[in-house]
């Protein structure tokens, strides 16, 4: 097994802690080496941990990192000194680097708030709700109350929303989640999450023997009151939940698969495993070596941390947990929660607790599914709307006209409404005044739309969060780059590439790295060779990919191989590609590019469909992918299908008219595509499809098999590729 990669830093500067929280697992639970830790952690290791990162970033070509400030309770070290400790840190590293302090905010002062958010260092806040709920278990050594002081930093955090992250709970069962919801919407909390008590099958959940289903009636209340009443607060737990339901991944550690990610480092320079894993036994976090010995890539390639990520994936569960119905949304459970007499091949602690929740979410998920897919229903496709024109370019011109026209009336209505609130603002007059023309381009342009978006929703109380997770900003600021926009409008559709935009990068934090300008100037180059590409082809494509897609972006994955060539695109972000140009040392292909923007488009072309014609019956029945390791819902492989039908197209072309050098290479791309499509088409079958979803699997079927002629495969060989339909 290769080694884990770290990209998060879990350091200890306090060991000590002014609250005496009687749930911790810290100080309350088998691990109690913090009685002969360091008090803080020295200058020296400082100094060596921000060099090992510095050597560790380079090594792995990480592209960005981040270190949770930790204890104990992190301010017992000061203010000034975590914020020095922050410039250190990146003043060593190469890459950027986040930080940020999970605090119980008894330190938590104006003037430590302002040196924090100088420092630029993020802040979580431990508060488990009023004052009848906190006190519960958080109380100070002497057995005193730490409400007060705890509420007031967090009304001081309201007026720093650039640092402040969120607010974690733990659960109390006895508490009702009603009176959680009704005081923490008191506040503007970026991210709520509630926690359940650490606990395994050695030390039990507090309350479960006395009533067996304590924790699972809490649980769904609690998401009953929070998905009726409360969804504009961001809930980990809960959407992390309904995001595996739907087939999405988890957006947290407690659920799905995963891998190690995340290296502890205590106040006396030790490496540890998983901070929590000290419920367990004593020593149970402890790898080998220090900062001061052992560089960070040894740790990643140890033994122990090889055994932490067998456990993560589906063949290191229990048995039990492998043969679950709900194994790939549960995906065992947390680690710590599953630890028991052998150690931790065991299903969770909280697994009646987990299948109840999952069952509950999934049928609400469905109910409510089952209303939106009738109201979208009530929004037809045009008796003319023909899916076998449509699936293709040189006759998809008509339906593909009236989804864009929809699509445009839609982005028109969404800016108008957006700038509606900020009526007073000149920048706003001046945008709403412009030739109605150019407002519907400039509202159209994908950067518009996700900003448009983003305000609405900022308006209706909803969190806006990156795709890791992070709080996105919403201010007026991009009016500058829409007035922009619009002063130098070019009302025909062009494709905009490598620009610079926020809007287009904000969604997607650090989870995406973006190319630098200059590498842009080589890669706009390169599209215009990848378009001449497809339109000595297929002219009708190359303008259908004009008409519905109008900005490009360069991407990374950080966590790639950097030899991979990956492409993506949102429906958050309508009409935007985002595709990787660098592959290893260089740029990548031409017709590889050419590929991958036929890819994204297709998939923005199916979602204009999908706004007026759900294609699926939603259900939680996730389902094999050839395409992908991970299990996929149908609508999901619906996507992969239609994009790969005319990536077939592509490969069949490029083996008959391309370079010589690139014809081995279709092949080998025409046999693998036929493959998978025949198995997609198989599980297919098997799926709930609506009326136009059935529709568009036949029109796919009928266009997967068009023009299969075994001489059409000949090698140079002359060994046929084999059809498989």
């Amino acid at each position: 097994m290769d080694a884990a990669i770290f990209s998060s830093f879990l350091v200890k500067v306090a060991s000590r802690c002014n609250l005496d929280c009687d749930y911790c697992y810290v100080y309350h639970h088998a691990d109690q080496s913090w009685r002969s830790m360091p008090k803080f952690l020295s200058e020296e290791h400082k100094q060596a941990f921000s060099r090992r990162l510095s050597d560790y970033a380079t090594e792995c070509g990480l592209n960005h990192c981040v270190v949770i400030l930790h204890g104990g309770e992190p301010l017992l070290a000061g203010a000034k000194t975590l914020a020095d400790f922050a410039e250190l840190l990146r003043s060593n590293c190469s890459i950027p680097v986040d930080v940020s302090i999970q605090t119980n905010g008894l330190l938590l002062t104006e003037e430590a708030l302002a040196i924090l958010s100088k420092a630029d260092i993020g802040v979580s806040l431990s508060l488990d709700g009023p004052k009848t709920a906190n006190d519960k278990h958080r109380l100070t050594h002497n057995r005193r109350s730490s409400f007060e002081q705890t509420e007031q930093a967090l009304k001081r955090l309201q007026s720093y929303p650039s640092i402040f992250a969120g607010v974690i709970a733990v659960i109390d069962p006895s508490t009702d989640p009603l009176d959680l919801f009704q005081y923490f919407d008191q506040f503007n909390i970026p991210r709520l999450d509630f926690l359940l008590p650490d606990a395994h099958w050695l030390r039990q959940p507090p309350g479960r023997d006395q009533d067996p289903a304590l924790y699972e009636q809490w649980l769904v209340r609690a998401f009953d009151i929070w998905f009726d009443q409360y969804a504009h607060i961001s809930l980990r737990t809960f959407e992390a939940l309904l995001d595996m339901s739907a087939g999405l991944q988890s957006g947290t550690d407690a659920f799905g698969f995963g891998d190690v990610s995340l290296l502890s480092i205590e106040t006396d320079g030790t490496y540890h495993d998983l901070d929590v894993l000290k419920v367990t036994q004593d020593g149970a976090t402890r790898l080998f070596g220090s900062v001061l010995d052992t560089p960070i890539s040894d740790v990643a390639r140890s033994a122990p941390v090889q055994e932490h990520r067998k456990y993560l994936r589906k063949d290191g569960l229990s048995k039990t947990c492998q043969s679950c119905e709900i194994v790939d949304i549960c995906g065992g459970g947390s680690l710590p929660h599953r630890f028991g007499d052998n150690g931790f091949v065991n299903p969770t602690v909280y697994c009646n607790e987990m299948k109840r929740l999952i069952a509950h979410i999934d049928s609400r998920l469905q109910a409510h599914l089952a209303t939106e897919t009738e109201e979208n229903e009530s929004k037809p496709l045009p008796d003319w709307f023909n899916l076998e024109q449509y699936e293709l370019a040189e006759t998809g011109k008509d339906p593909m006209n009236w989804l864009c026209r929809g699509a445009q009336n839609d982005a028109t209505a969404c800016l108008r409404k957006a700038l509606s609130f900020f009526a007073h603002d000149d920048k706003a007059k001046q945008l709403q005044s412009v030739d109605d023309e150019v407002f519907d381009a400039v509202s159209m342009h994908p950067g518009t739309i996700a900003w448009s978006n983003a305000v609405i929703a900022k308006q209706h109380g909803h969190a806006l969060l990156t795709v890791d997770g992070q709080p996105i900003e919403v201010t007026a600021d991009y009016l500058y780059v829409l007035l922009e926009r619009a002063r130098s409008c070019e009302t025909e559709h062009l494709l905009e590439a490598g620009r610079d935009d926020l809007w287009l990068r904000a969604p997607f934090g650090h989870a995406i790295s973006f190319e630098s300008q200059a590498l842009s100037i080589e890669g706009r180059d390169l599209v215009n060779h990848a378009m001449e590409i497809i339109r000595s082809w297929r002219p009708d494509l190359a303008a259908e990919i004009k008409k519905a897609c109008s900005a490009i972006q360069f991407v990374r994955d950080p966590t790639a191989d950097p030899r991979k060539i990956v492409s993506f695109s949102d429906n958050s972000v309508p009409g935007a590609l985002y595709v990787s140009i660098w592959q290893g040392d260089q740029l990548i292909d031409p017709y590889d590019l050419a590929d991958s923007l036929i890819h994204e488009h297709r998939h923005q072309k199916l979602y204009l469909l999908e706004r007026y014609a759900p294609t699926t019956v939603q259900s939680s029945a996730l389902v094999v992918s050839p395409w992908r390791e991970d299990l996929r819902p149908p609508s999901g492989l619906l996507h992969a299908v239609f994009v790969f039908v005319e990536l077939r197209r592509f490969w069949l072309h490029v083996m008959r008219c391309g370079p010589a050098e690139m014809n081995s290479r279709a092949i080998n791309q025409i046999v693998d595509t036929d493959n998978h499509l025949h198995q997609a088409f198989a599980t297919l079958d098997e799926c709930l499809f609506t009326e136009v979803g059935q529709s568009l699997v036949s029109v796919l079927k009928r266009a997967a098999i068009e023009g299969k002629e075994p001489d059409e495969y000949l090698t140079h060989s002359d060994t046929a590729i084999q059809t498989v339909f």
